[in-house]
């Protein structure tokens, strides 16, 4: 009964979050000026110091994982390959994908694999993270694990956080939610982790300002320069035997491609107007983001070289980008390269809420911990082609190149570092 109960208690609280939904985006609206005004004023951490190699004093036998998107999933190799390294007889279950499952996950449903975005998607979900939901609170009943890992996904894992901490369970969250941003009301939620592991360097004044729990250990962008975590085809030889490229890089999901990639396209046949030496690639990993890419390429007018399986490789031979807001921005610019950030949106009310009720003051995460528009952003529903192409062709000149990296050196030790991995599981060993 009591998995029942639970799995029943967080469905009524999920309708009472929809319900009160409104309500408190408009309360958070109202306060944004102060946010933005507290936002400006957070302290930044030291950068993470490197992990201890010493074995653990107690070795974990058992926990429990849950990931939710490739972004996360890519973390999660990295940490579940440490974690057996440093504990061998340790079993690892819980919500992953199917590459996790071949690293080693017992994983009782991919749901990494499932490219869910946005409510309509969620809402199609439902029933299966409802079975997450109970299949979690019957483990944790039958079977508790030394420890539980969240990562990324805030969505669903704030409600296993729920639960596992109503079970006496240790709770480690990585990538802790970008709450200054958006929802402060969910950090009654995320104060219960016992560990709040965050990625950029303001997080941590914010979050123990709220009674949070938290610990900057760096951003895993670092780990994936120096360990990639997914099996990369070689860049196709073009890329080799020309040196002007710009890449597209619209975003990883199916949605997210559809509302930008149209937009770039029609950036890109602007610049190439005025440098025709230009050559574009759109590099993505994920297979069903093909699906989208394709039929949108077949209907434009300029040429764009596909790289499929070919992210990471490709970058380092770009001169310049457009990025959707988010990790990619950092990962372009980790390697040296200029970067664009744009993201339409779709609807009426998210342009407006965009241009209105953002807490911070920036959305791309480079311009964040830069704590200044270091490069330029586009958000919102009717986005310029033009303005896009232009801000572009300036990243193209000397002048443009050697202002951003003049900028960005001192800002890489921030982002751009390794051993985020090795903290993470430094982390879990300690809380077990």
């Amino acid at each position: 009964m009591i998995p029942l109960f639970e799995t029943l208690r967080e469905y009524f609280l999920a309708c009472a979050d929809l319900f009160l939904a409104l309500p408190r985006h408009l309360w958070s609206f109202s306060r944004v000026s102060k946010r933005r005004t507290e936002f400006a004023n957070l302290s930044f951490s030291e950068k993470p110091t490197p992990a201890s190699n010493d074995p653990p004093q107690k070795p974990l036998r058992r926990i429990f994982i849950s990931c939710g998107d490739a972004s996360g999933e890519a973390h999660t190799l990295r940490i579940l390959k440490e974690l057996q390294n440093r504990n061998p007889e340790v079993t690892a279950v819980g919500f992953g994908s199917q590459k996790l499952k071949d690293a080693g996950l017992d994983c009782w449903e991919p749901l990494a694999d499932l490219n869910v975005m946005g409510f309509r998607d969620v809402a199609a979900q439902l029933p299966l993270f409802f079975r997450c939901v109970y299949r979690f609170a019957k483990e944790l009943h039958q079977n508790p694990p030394d420890v539980v890992l969240l990562v990324d996904y805030p969505g669903l894992n704030r409600h296993l956080l729920r639960i596992a901490k109503r079970a006496n369970v240790p709770v480690v969250d990585f990538v802790a939610p970008q709450l200054w941003g958006w929802a402060p009301w969910r950090i009654e939620d995320f104060k219960k982790a016992d560990r709040l592991l965050t990625i950029l360097p303001f997080e941590e004044d914010w979050y123990r300002k709220r009674g949070a729990k938290p610990v900057y250990i760096g951003h895993p962008l670092g780990d994936s320069m120096e360990s990639p975590s997914v099996e990369e085809i070689p860049v196709p030889n073009e890329i080799l035997e020309h040196s002007d490229w710009v890449g597209l890089l619209p975003g990883s999901r199916r949605r997210e491609i559809r509302q930008n990639l149209p937009l770039l396209l029609e950036a890109a046949e602007l610049l190439q107007k005025e440098n025709p030496k230009t050559r574009f690639v759109l590099p993505l990993n994920r297979d069903s983001a093909w699906e989208v890419a394709d039929s949108l390429l077949s209907s434009s007018s300029v040429q764009i070289l596909p790289a499929p399986g070919s992210f990471y490789s490709v970058l380092p031979h770009l001169k310049a980008a457009w990025v959707a807001s988010g990790t990619a921005s950092l990962e372009v610019a980790a390697r040296g390269v200029p970067t664009v950030v744009v993201y339409r949106v779709e609807s009426r009310l998210g342009d407006w809420m965009a241009r209105h009720a953002l807490a911070v003051p920036h959305i791309g995460s480079l311009n964040l911990i830069a704590g200044r528009k270091l490069v330029p952003e586009h958000l919102g529903r009717n986005l310029s082609p033009q303005a896009l192409a232009q801000d572009l062709a300036y990243f193209l000149t000397p002048s443009g190149l050697n202002s951003f990296t003049e900028s960005l050196a001192p800002l890489l030790p921030f982002f751009a570092q390794p051993g985020v991995a090795a903290r993470v599981v430094r982390n879990l060993e300690e809380i077990s």
